[in-house]
């Protein structure tokens, strides 16, 4: 399980019980089961396991496990030291 959507599939999995979530990858939270606080928790959990900071706003645009993971991938590419060119 290497993928952000793996893992946040997994994540999902372990918040609601639900026996496998890879299949519903674009179905709406609020579908899934997650309610406003629920939601709320599990975006802190996905904050801890990916050390990013997630705005609300942001993560709703797309409330799916994929938008959320592009969400994520984006914050973690954003995060990384960019190359510096070497200067001869």
């Amino acid at each position: 399980m290497n993928s952000t959507l793996d893992q946040l599939c997994a994540i999902a999995q372990r918040e609601l019980g639900a026996e496998s979530l890879a299949d519903k990858t674009a179905t709406p939270f609020v579908e899934l089961g997650l309610d406003s606080l629920g939601l709320v928790d599990f975006m802190f959990t996905v904050e801890d396991h990916f050390h990013v900071s997630i705005e609300h706003d942001r993560a709703l645009q797309n409330p799916t496990l994929a938008g959320l993971a592009t969400l994520v991938d984006e914050l973690l590419a954003a995060a990384q030291p960019q190359a510096v060119p070497a200067t001869a």
